[in-house]
C-alpha cells in the first residue's frame, strides 16, 4: 500500500502587502534589461540576476538557487510567482514581517556613469531583536531603474546586488509577463499506468490534537477533513476555522498540486509541480509497514500501518480497512499529537470532476496577475 498526500484549496483574502519590486513614486520605468551581480556574506562566489521590465511586468531571473529561479511581478499587484522550471509557486497577500514603507534619503550617487537616488526600501520592525535588525537600501535612476541594492545588519552587509550592465531597449511583452502555461493542466486527460487498490469512497474525519506548549497547556482545535478517492486520484479538503487546505495527489506521484489559504505567513499559496520536467526530482516516499494492531471505527475493522518507518523524532500511523480506506490517522512528535477519526464513510463511484481543483484557481485573474 502506498499513500502520498499533497497539499491545495480556495478562498480569497484582502491585504495591503505589495510583493512587486519597489518603484519610486511618480515614476513609470521604461522597458529595460539590467544584469546584476549578487553577493552573499554567508556563501562564497556570486550569482547573476537579470531583471527585465516591460509595462507593468517585471521578470527576475537568478542563478542563486539550484535550479535557477524566475520570478514574475505585476506592478500594483499583491501577488507574485516563482518558477524554477519544475515547480511554480503562486503567492498572494504575503504577510510581511518587516516595515516596507520606502523612504527617500535624498542622497545621490553615481554608478556605471549614471546618477541615482538612494532609497531605504525596508527595515526590521522596531521591536525586532538587535541581532535581527536590518536596513535595505537601493539606488534608483530618475527613470526608476535600480542600479544597486544591499541589506545591512548587525554584522554588516549580508547581501548586495550591483548592476554590471544596463540596457534601455524595447522588451517584448512575452519576455516579461507571466506565461499562462504555468497555470495550464492536462493531467485529467492523460493516461497513466498507476491504478489504485483502494475502493472509491468519500469519508469525513475529525481531528483531535494536542500541542505541548511551554506553559504545559494542551489546547485542542477541532478540524474536519473530507476525502474522496476516484481511481488513482485522492482529494482531501481540510477546514480549520478560517483556514482551508485541499490536497490532491495521484498514486503515481507524478502529478502534484497544492493550495492553501489563511496560514500564518501567506494568505494564499498555490504550488504546481510539472512531472514531465527534465528538472523534476524523485519524490522520497515511505513504504507503509503493517502491524499486528487492529481497531474498529464506525463498526468497521481496520489494520494499523506505520506510515513513516525509520523516521526519528516524529511518526505517522494509519488504520486501513481491507479495501484500503483510512479510518484513523495518528501523528506524533515531542510537542504534538493529532489523531484523525472517521465520522462518516460512503463507498460510491467518485467522478473525476470531484477531485479536480476549482477552475478559478487556475486563472491568472484569481492571483491578480491578469
Amino acid at each position: 500500500m502506498r499513500l502520498i498526500f499533497l497539499p491545495m484549496i480556495f478562498c480569497l483574502a484582502a491585504s495591503s502587502a505589495a510583493a512587486a519590486p519597489f518603484v519610486p513614486p511618480g515614476v513609470t520605468p521604461p522597458d529595460y534589461v539590467v544584469t546584476m551581480k549578487e553577493t552573499f556574506a554567508d556563501r562564497k562566489g556570486s550569482s547573476i540576476r537579470v531583471v527585465t521590465r516591460h509595462g507593468e511586468w517585471t521578470r527576475s531571473d537568478s542563478t542563486y538557487a539550484t535550479p535557477p529561479e524566475t520570478a514574475y511581478y505585476r506592478h500594483g499587484s499583491n501577488a507574485y510567482v516563482i518558477d524554477n522550471g519544475w515547480i511554480s509557486h503562486f503567492l498572494r497577500n504575503v504577510k510581511l514581517e518587516y516595515d516596507h514603507q520606502a523612504r527617500n534619503t535624498g542622497e545621490r550617487q553615481t554608478h556605471l556613469g549614471e546618477s541615482c537616488t538612494v532609497w531605504e526600501t525596508a527595515r526590521s520592525k522596531a521591536d525586532s531583536p538587535a541581532r535581527h535588525s536590518f536596513t535595505d537600501l537601493s539606488c534608483f535612476t530618475d527613470d526608476g531603474i535600480e542600479l544597486w541594492r544591499r541589506r545591512s545588519g548587525a554584522q554588516g552587509i549580508s547581501w548586495s546586488a550591483e548592476a554590471i550592465r544596463v540596457e534601455r531597449r524595447p522588451v517584448a511583452a512575452e519576455d516579461a509577463r507571466l506565461p499562462r502555461a504555468l497555470l495550464a493542466l492536462n493531467w485529467w486527460d492523460r493516461k497513466d499506468s498507476a491504478s489504485s487498490t483502494a475502493a472509491e469512497h468519500e469519508t469525513v474525519m475529525e481531528l483531535s490534537e494536542e500541542r505541548i506548549l511551554p506553559d504545559g497547556s494542551n489546547p485542542a482545535s477541532p478540524t474536519v477533513r473530507t476525502t474522496r478517492r476516484a481511481g488513482p486520484w485522492l482529494f482531501k479538503e481540510v477546514i480549520a476555522g478560517t483556514q482551508r487546505k485541499i490536497e490532491i495527489s495521484h498514486d503515481s506521484i507524478r502529478m502534484r498540486l497544492t493550495y492553501k489559504c489563511g496560514g500564518a505567513d501567506v494568505e494564499e499559496e498555490l504550488t504546481i509541480a510539472r512531472p514531465d520536467s527534465e528538472r523534476a526530482k524523485p519524490v522520497h516516499t515511505f513504504q507503509p509497514v503493517p502491524s499486528d494492531r487492529y481497531d474498529t471505527v464506525l463498526g468497521e475493522r481496520c489494520r494499523w500501518f506505520d506510515m513513516t518507518p525509520g523516521m526519528a523524532d516524529a511518526s505517522t500511523s494509519a488504520c486501513f480497512t481491507d479495501d484500503g480506506i483510512m479510518l484513523k490517522e495518528d501523528h506524533r512528535s515531542r510537542i504534538y499529537r493529532g489523531t484523525w477519526t472517521a465520522t462518516r464513510i460512503v463507498r460510491r463511484p467518485v467522478a473525476i470532476d470531484e477531485v479536480k481543483p476549482p477552475a478559478e484557481l487556475l486563472q491568472p485573474r484569481t492571483w491578480d496577475l491578469d
